[in-house]
């Protein structure tokens, strides 16, 4: 079974969709339903979901600075949003942020079971696809010893390939990381690969996804224009491309240990 995980605050539209919804025949098994970004977070510290299924507006964060953190630290998790129909500006967003579905409010179980069916096969097809990429890698790891001298050279060129694609994307990413709008979309396009593609190519060269790439460049960035008493904690969040202080606190912690007021504070 896929394990699944609810945000959303408004604990009537919570409670109707962990009763109305049939799991079970989904193949989906409930996890529990959380009422912020902050619980759902909290919740992935003790246990990983395959699926999120979020709120937009939420209080403290809402669903896509939730999915934002979400992507940097399990790029495997899928995300379907529930949107307000004056949300719709905002769910266009989450399309950038990979995620697989989106459902517009008020809620229609029928409608969300569709849904929920369709990430289920999508799921199912990658879970099969990693097995058999698994198998393959073993096959050929075994047959390694045979390889020519040709196939070796063929093989150490395409790496050489990959890596210059690689470094054009990260250099695309270094130019532009300041932009609140860059997406893996805008990368992808900038070096003439596909998103999925550009992101198997990144995470087999440097050992992280695209997000986290982006991520990490803004919090150092973050972490020198920290040093500079003059510059302001707020201006510091502008210029790397976040819009909420909250979510760049998050963020900025997760990779240095500390809140960007704490780590300023050790260079004074």
């Amino acid at each position: 079974m896929f394990k699944l995980l609810i945000a959303e605050d408004v604990k009537i539209v919570r409670e109707t969709l962990v009763r109305a919804i049939r799991w079970e025949a989904l193949d989906i098994h409930l996890l529990g339903a959380v009422e912020n970004g902050q619980e759902a977070l909290d919740w992935l510290d003790r246990e990983k979901p395959d699926l999120l299924l979020t709120d937009i507006g939420m209080p403290k964060m809402n669903g896509l600075e939730l999915i934002e953190i979400i992507k940097f630290r399990n790029p495997d998790i899928r995300c379907i949003i529930l949107s307000g129909l004056n949300e719709f500006e905002h769910a266009r967003q989450a399309i950038k942020l990979q995620v697989l579905d989106y459902v517009l409010k008020p809620i229609d179980p029928d409608a969300i079971e569709k849904v929920l069916a369709n990430a289920v096969d999508v799921l199912r097809k990658e879970r099969e696809e990693r097995l058999a990429l698994r198998i393959a890698e073993k096959a050929v790891k075994e047959s390694l010893p045979n390889l020519t001298e040709t196939m070796l050279h063929r093989e150490w060129s395409g790496n050489l390939k990959k890596k210059k694609l690689v470094e054009q994307a990260i250099q695309y990413m270094k130019d532009g990381y300041m932009r609140k709008e860059l997406s893996l979309s805008d990368v992808a396009d900038a070096v003439g690969l596909s998103e999925k593609y550009l992101n198997l190519l990144v995470k087999e060269v440097t050992g992280v996804t695209m997000n986290h790439a982006i991520i990490r460049l803004r919090m150092e960035e973050a972490a020198r224009l920290l040093k500079d008493p003059a510059i302001k904690i707020y201006e510091v969040c502008d210029r790397i491309g976040y819009t909420d202080q909250d979510h760049f606190r998050e963020s900025f912690k997760k990779q240095y240990g500390a809140t960007p007021s704490e780590y300023r504070n050790k260079f004074l």
